[in-house]
This record gives C-alpha cells, sequence and structure tokens, in this order.
C-alpha cells in the first residue's frame, strides 16, 4: 500500500536513518563498523553465551583493540574509557545507535551520526526505503541526476575532523549493499517517477543550489546540511501528496503573539489531516495503480495504519526543525524553524552573490517550501484565500516579519542597511 501510493515505508524516523537510506543508495557501499559500534557503546556486565565471549566490557574490549593496533598502548583503561564516552556522544548524537549490534547482542537497528561516508552501515531497519525513493526521483530528471552527481563530488571533499575521532575504529573495505526497494514495495515505473520528478522540479533545483552553496563554502557542517536539505525535500514531498498548495505559517514570534501561534497551529492541522486522508483520494482516483479493493479495504479498516501515518508526518517536521514543540505528548504543534533549518533553507534559494529584499525572499521561501512569514507582499491574502486568518497586516504579519528578519539577521543571513529595508544574502555583512 505505502509503496504504491507514496513510495516508501512511512516509518518514525530521525535524519539519521534517512541519511543512511539515501547514502547506502547513492554509493551502493556499506561499511561493517563492528568496532566502532562496541566501542561507542558502553556495557558494564558481560553477556557470554556457550559460543560467544562477550567484548563490549571495557576490560576485554581494551586489550583487544591494543593487540589489533587500533588503540595506543599509552592510553590507560580509565582513559580508556571516558574516550568510549566521547566516542558515544561524538557517533550516538542523533540517538540512533544506542544499542549493541554485534554477538551476543542483537539490535533493531543502528544508524550512527555520519560525518563521512565511512560511518555507513547496513544495519538501519527505521528508513523504509525512504533514501532509495528519493533516489528513484532524483534519477529522472536531468536536474536531479546533475545533482546527484554535485552530492558525489561534495562527498569526495576532505571530511571534517570528527572524522578522525573515529578512523582508528573503522573498516578498511567496503561491502557491496544490495537495495531492496523495489522488492518490498515494488518498482516506481516511469511515468510515475517522471511524474513525480516534475512536481519536484524546484524543490529539486533548491537542492542542488544548497549542494553548490556547501561545495563553495566547504563547512565542517556539510554531510549535516545536506542530509537536512534532503530530508526537507522529502517533508516537501508529503506536503504536496497532501495538498496541491500547502502553506505552513511559521510562528517566528514565538507564541508572542496569540493570533499567530493559533494560526500557525491551524495550518499545521489541516496538512496533517490531508495527509492523512491522501491515501483515500489517491485509492478512489486511481493513483493508486493495482491495488485490489480487498487490500484497500484491509488498509482503510486499520486505525493503526492512519496513526503511522501521523506519526511520520509529525516526526519529519519535528525532527528536521520546522514543527514545535519537540515533546511528544504536546497536543498542539506549530510551525518554528530552527536556526540551522533556517540556514539550509536560506542557502537553497540564493546563488553566490545574489541579493534579495525580504519580501523576494519570502515569496521564494513559499514557492519552494510552503513557508509563510508574513513579510511577502501578498502573504496575507494568500493566508484569507485559504480561510486562515483573520490576521491584521499591521498587528500581526508586520511583527512576526520583524521577528522573522531579526533571525536571519542574527545568522548572518541578512542586513539592514536603513530603517524599511532588510536585504538577504549569504554571508550578508561582507557581501552588502
Amino acid at each position: 500500500m505505502h509503496g504504491a501510493i507514496l513510495g516508501y515505508q512511512p516509518l518514525r524516523m530521525k535524519p539519521v536513518h534517512f541519511a543512511t537510506s539515501f547514502l547506502l543508495a547513492l554509493t551502493g557501499r556499506f561499511y561493517r563498523l563492528e568496532y566502532l559500534n562496541k566501542a561507542s557503546v558502553l556495557k558494564i556486565a558481560p553477556k557470554d553465551t556457550q559460543r560467544i565471549r562477550d567484548e563490549y566490557p571495557s576490560e576485554r574490549l581494551y586489550p583487544l583493540l591494543i593487540e589489533q593496533g587500533r588503540l595506543d598502548p599509552t592510553v590507560n583503561l580509565e582513559a580508556f574509557r571516558t574516550l568510549r564516552a566521547h566516542l558515544g556522544a561524538a557517533y550516538n548524537n542523533d540517538g540512533a545507535a544506542l544499542a549493541a549490534a554485534f554477538d551476543p547482542y542483537s539490535t533493531f537497528g543502528a544508524d550512527y551520526s555520519a560525518p563521512s561516508t565511512r560511518y555507513i552501515s547496513n544495519k538501519s531497519k527505521n528508513h523504509g526505503h525512504s533514501g532509495s525513493f528519493v533516489m528513484s526521483i532524483f534519477e529522472a530528471s536531468s536536474e536531479g541526476r546533475e545533482t546527484l552527481n554535485e552530492i558525489r563530488e561534495l562527498l569526495e571533499l576532505p571530511p571534517p575532523p570528527l572524522a578522525a575521532l573515529g578512523t582508528p575504529l573503522l573498516d578498511e573495505d567496503d561491502e557491496p549493499w544490495v537495495d531492496e526497494h523495489d522488492e518490498l514495495f515494488g518498482p516506481i515505473d516511469a511515468m510515475r517517477a517522471d511524474a513525480i520528478a516534475t512536481r519536484m522540479s524546484d524543490v529539486t533545483a533548491a537542492v542542488r543550489r544548497l549542494v553548490r552553496n556547501l561545495r563553495r563554502q566547504r563547512s565542517n557542517y556539510s554531510l549535516r546540511y545536506l542530509v537536512l536539505g534532503l530530508c526537507c525535500w522529502l517533508f516537501t514531498y508529503i506536503l504536496r501528496q497532501a495538498s496541491a498548495s500547502p502553506l505552513l505559517l511559521i510562528d517566528a514570534l514565538q507564541g508572542g503573539n496569540p493570533r499567530i501561534r493559533a494560526q500557525s497551529r491551524s495550518t499545521y492541522a489541516r496538512l496533517l489531516d490531508l495527509f492523512s486522508s491522501s491515501y483515500d483520494r489517491a485509492f478512489e482516483t486511481g493513483l493508486a495503480g493495482s491495488l485490489s479493493a480487498a487490500d484497500w479495504n484491509v488498509f482503510a479498516s486499520s486505525s493503526h495504519a492512519l496513526q503511522v501515518l501521523d506519526e511520520h508526518f509529525r516526526d519529519l517536521g519535528v525532527r528536521i526543525g520546522i514543527v514545535q514543540p519537540r515533546s511528544a505528548v504536546a497536543k498542539h504543534k506549530h510551525v518554528e524553524l530552527q536556526a540551522d533549518t533556517l540556514r539550509v533553507l536560506a542557502l537553497s534559494l540564493l546563488d553566490e552573490g545574489q541579493v534579495l529584499t525580504m519580501p523576494e525572499f519570502a515569496t521564494h521561501l513559499h514557492a519552494t517550501w510552503s513557508l509563510v512569514v508574513g513579510a511577502g507582499l501578498q502573504d496575507g491574502e494568500l493566508l484569507r484565500s485559504n480561510r486562515f486568518g483573520p490576521l491584521d497586516r499591521d498587528d500581526d504579519l508586520r511583527p512576526n516579519a520583524a521577528a522573522f528578519e531579526a533571525l536571519m539577521i542574527r545568522l548572518g543571513l541578512a542586513i539592514e542597511p536603513s530603517d524599511g529595508l532588510t536585504l538577504v544574502a549569504i554571508n550578508a555583512e561582507e557581501l552588502i
């Protein structure tokens, strides 16, 4: 069902899960990473079996790594324990590699916070082959194929310093990875892939612009920003699955204006509801391909199936820094961009040396990423025409836009050369 309508399994995945899936599909290779897992996952009491001796406790792993030449003998056991805590903090920063993954243990998945492709394993289970799906759509257009080539070039740049810390624990040889997307979900035929690629062409172009800016800047966070941008592509894809003209109102005032907060929640809630019902519309209009009525009835009668869609929409939006609050128990979500997310979106919309006024930037932000902040000249009418409001231009939208501009200025993405004029650019203070 998910393969026919969405193209992948909508799980409660984190960006690190998507990163593993996408990089596996892009490179077709993976690393076993046994000793990275053993060193970064702390275990105290051994769990020996009749066949397997547990190597996770420090007292056993320490001499083993020295014997293999991975650890210098001058590092004592207490320092090694401290080092393991640092390794766990560095490569489990996303909370996706907590568990021991090798004998005598097993785990549902292990995804490392990867500073380079050498940290990609094949033990990920939470991605639903979403990365393979995005790859197939990119490969369906010339713009997408060029984007993939430029991503490969970005990955060939020297990795950041964080990659060096775990290098002694990495494998020298990689292994071929077999993509099971088509076996699990059915192949995405050429007509469908072309249709999705056409619908997402502007967002794909934005990702390509992001990659070019990341290559030019050579940031230590390039891989993180790339993954965040690709996850924003995926989130925009499900927004456009939900609605032909999706709209999310950013609460830049962070709750300081009750009307802005209420309407921001309303835009989010409407799209969540539309995404949940998008499967019904796909089946009714024949967009679900050859799915049988019997299969559909099993799916449609399952409350769990709809819950899966809701959780995927909510978790992806929260974890890429578009939806707040992060707490799973918070019933009411609103749209509020985290700093890194806004930086990534700006890098996807701005060319090198390009300068935009804030209304121009706001127009691009809405057209590509479906986000409205009140800075665009038509934002008020846009909200009204979509039955949101009432929001006053002077009392609501302008203060919200001013708060958004202030964040852009703090991030170095905008400058205010005179009262009433805010200009947006990459490295704005240096350029303008």
